[in-house]
């Protein structure tokens, strides 16, 4: 029989090799989610500003933003359900539903795509390859949830090495105002078929089985939930658009860069800490709420007093035919997507541990304000009014996370 101090020490042996575990799966997903950022904010987004009029630019931004919330309302829905559901199917000696969800879900793009094409007035061949660029896009934004089930996060960097170096040679290709989703096709479209050859992805069946009803039923709300949040991400394109047209979003976009930049780097980040939230050992706690979200907090500090030092530098060098315009409201959009980022830091344990209703509620009061602060101040102060309600909606939804997680703790 072992002795007190020796099962101890072993004890200590454990949690000391579980943390170095977690530590290096948060340096590989920050360096992996670096790497793709580099990819897409540094190369693609800057030569596709250049090669564009700000106008037109404008329109592109606009159109890629709601590509993207169709993206993660459905890839990036199921990703997560998957991650949540799965230790259930498991107990129940289930296999299925998601690759034919998945299925389905493209499908619905495909309309979606359609949808842009008429209300962008864009060309046919733009709108056939945004509707490819959707089916590609979210097959792979479900199918990365295999790397964040098996913990692989090594596979996932590689990953997005593929994606990344794709995405970087397509955009010197195809970076014009027609074929500009060529380039989203082709990078999304690498890390798929690396997902595709190194993951049971491609081997599940396409069958329903009979937990089919309730996981499309979570699904759904969660779909709701994914569309609201995703709709605001992109709402400075959305309201700035019809109101200012595209000079306006590109100004925007631009003055915020710095911080969605970041924001992106972060969500991996989010990602791990559902993957682990997905085990089957995994116990949620107050104190480990307040760790998680103290730890962002601090290191969202820092990233600020970087945004002070650097934000406008890099902007400026990287898009200089806009900096001007963008200039007086760098500050400002990025303090707002550091707010954001901490609200999406805090809302993994509370999707996990909470009824999933607990963050739809969440979501409709962050689009209520949301709209509600920009109706109010957008038509006086212009952009610099819709910084300080994109703030102001961002706050609310990072207290009312905050107090959920407290409260359900």
């Amino acid at each position: 029989m072992r002795k007190p101090f020796q099962l101890l020490s072993d004890g200590r042996q454990l949690f000391s090799s579980r943390l170095k575990r977690i530590s290096g799966d948060f340096i590989i997903s920050i360096l992996a989610s670096v790497i793709y950022t580099f990819a897409r904010q540094i190369v693609v987004f800057p030569l596709l500003a250049a090669r564009l009029s700000d106008a037109d630019y404008g329109t592109l931004l606009t159109v890629a933003g709601l590509a993207n919330v169709c993206t993660a309302m459905i890839g990036g829905s199921l990703n997560n359900i998957r991650l949540i559901e799965d230790s259930r199917y498991q107990e129940q000696g289930q296999l299925g539903d998601f690759n034919l969800l998945c299925l389905l879900g493209s499908g619905v793009s495909v309309v979606f795509a359609a949808v842009l094409w008429r209300m962008f007035a864009l060309s046919p061949l733009t709108a056939f390859l945004l509707g490819a660029y959707l089916v590609v896009s979210n097959l792979y934004q479900y199918a990365t949830a295999f790397f964040r089930l098996e913990l692989n996060f090594k596979r996932a960097l590689w990953c997005n090495v593929a994606a990344s170096a794709a995405y970087c040679a397509a955009a010197l290709l195809f970076a014009t105002a027609e074929l500009w989703p060529a380039v989203f096709l082709v990078g999304e479209g690498a890390g798929l078929l690396f997902v595709w050859k190194t993951t049971p992805f491609s081997r599940e069946p396409l069958s329903r089985t009979p937990l089919f009803s309730a996981t499309a039923a979570t699904l759904l709300t969660y779909m709701a939930t994914n569309l609201i949040g995703n709709l605001l991400t992109y709402a400075d394109r959305m309201i700035l658009y019809p109101i200012l047209g595209g000079e306006g979003v590109s100004y925007y976009s631009t003055a915020s860069f710095f911080g969605k930049s970041a924001g992106i780097v972060m969500v991996p980040i989010a990602g791990v800490l559902l993957g682990y939230f997905a085990q089957k050992d995994f116990k949620a706690s107050k104190k480990l709420f307040a760790l998680v979200n103290g730890c962002s907090l601090a290191c969202l500090a820092v990233f600020l007093l970087g945004c002070w030092l650097f934000a406008p530098w890099f902007t400026r060098l990287l898009y200089p035919s806009l900096y001007e315009g963008a200039a007086p409201y760098i500050l400002l959009a990025n303090l707002a997507a550091a707010i954001s980022i901490a609200g999406s830091m805090a809302q993994p344990m509370v999707l996990k541990a909470c009824s999933i209703r607990w963050t739809l509620l969440t979501q409709a009061l962050y689009g209520a304000s949301y709209l509600l602060f920009a109706w109010l101040w957008l038509p006086g102060f212009g952009l610099l009014g819709f910084c300080w309600a994109s703030i102001a909606a961002n706050t609310v939804r990072l207290l009312a996370l905050y107090a959920i997680g407290f409260v359900k703790f």
